[in-house]
């Protein structure tokens, strides 16, 4: 399978570099497929005029079976990407062409820079030790902050991104939109009625926070959605969630208990003081308890319903993958810490 998609990305790079000789693709590579996507890895090598040339490239293709895909927009995602790239100084790779037609590697995709680095699963026994040792030599923790103010601080309406994405209307336009996506997914999901979602639902309708400003969300930025080396993040990944929102939805989470579980460190990563006092003085926002604590509940609801979406589709047999019956698995745990959250 992976020796015939490498071919298929081969003789689609003949397609593209069309006054190069004897293209072929090196170091090729799928990293762990996500839960929406699945990405490839790979260098691409040419002669031409006389000259020997080598780029690396990386693919993100749509995964039918994956993840909530219902809610997912590959081509807005590329053309988020191009602006962000284009418009800012954050480590995110340059794209450069968006693929329908599926036949190609099973799926759309798009192309886009490889970045340098190496990403990181927050809870292994490796993960656990890197980011250990990135709070205590203390650079990583640092840039990690300085990274999601830059973002929250972008001029997206200078840069052109409100073509691509919706600017929320009055200060609790974000969040009203956001509740009417969740009960809708709640309805589409449920196995049965369920009380504390029902209940969770109507809290967050009653405890609703005004928004300070908005601003570029990432919706996903997490130590895990990043690349690192040599004691620097070099690149952001995994922006299929983005939208112009409430930042403190972004800070929030990075606080969740579920980015860190029995962890002391959020994220496994920073320490929260320090996380809060240097986002508020990088970007002078205001920082809550209690909106930050509403918006945990906030995605407390979306894990719970990540996990009923999860399990739901399996067991329709609308996919094969056992990570999304593991993920339906863990439906009660994370059920049980909204509960948790709301004083149950």
């Amino acid at each position: 399978m992976a020796e015939t998609i490498k071919q298929a990305i081969e003789a689609y790079f003949k397609g593209k570099i069309t006054s190069g000789q004897n293209i072929h693709v090196t170091e090729f590579h799928q990293p762990s497929a996500g839960w929406s996507d699945e990405a490839f890895t790979f260098t691409v090598n040419w002669e031409q005029n006389g000259e020997s040339y080598q780029k690396g490239y990386a693919i993100r293709k749509q995964n039918k079976g994956g993840l909530m895909t219902e809610y997912q927009d590959s081509y807005e995602h590329f053309k988020i990407l191009d602006r962000l790239s284009k418009n800012s100084d954050l480590p995110l790779p340059g794209v450069h062409w968006y693929e329908t037609d599926e036949s190609i590697i099973g799926g759309t995709f798009f192309v886009m820079d490889k970045l340098p680095g190496k990403s990181y699963v927050p809870w292994s026994k490796e993960g656990q030790q890197f980011f250990k040792k990135a709070n205590e030599e203390g650079e990583i923790p640092l840039q990690f902050v300085r990274h999601l103010a830059d973002l929250h601080l972008l001029d997206y309406k200078g840069m052109g991104l409100t073509e691509e994405l919706a600017e929320p209307d009055g200060e609790f336009g974000y969040i009203d939109s956001k509740i009417e996506e969740f009960e809708e997914m709640y309805i589409k999901y449920q196995i049965s009625p369920d009380p504390i979602m029902v209940d969770a639902l109507e809290w967050l309708k009653a405890n609703r926070p005004a928004a300070q400003r908005f601003s570029v969300v990432h919706g996903d930025y997490r130590s895990g959605n990043l690349l690192y080396s040599n004691n620097n993040i070099t690149g952001i990944l995994d922006w299929e969630a983005t939208e112009i929102g409430d930042p403190m939805a972004d800070v929030a989470y990075v606080c969740a208990k579920s980015n860190r579980m029995d962890s002391p460190l959020l994220n496994y990563l920073l320490d929260k003081q320090m996380f809060l006092e240097t986002y508020s003085k990088f970007t002078g926002l205001t920082i809550d308890e209690k909106v930050l604590h509403y918006y945990e509940v906030f995605h407390q609801v979306r894990f719970v319903l990540i996990s009923q979406s999860a399990g739901t589709d399996f067991a329709k047999g609308k996919t094969k993958d056992l990570r999304m019956a593991r993920q339906g698995y863990r439906w009660p745990l994370m059920r049980g810490m909204l509960a948790e959250l709301l004083g149950y």
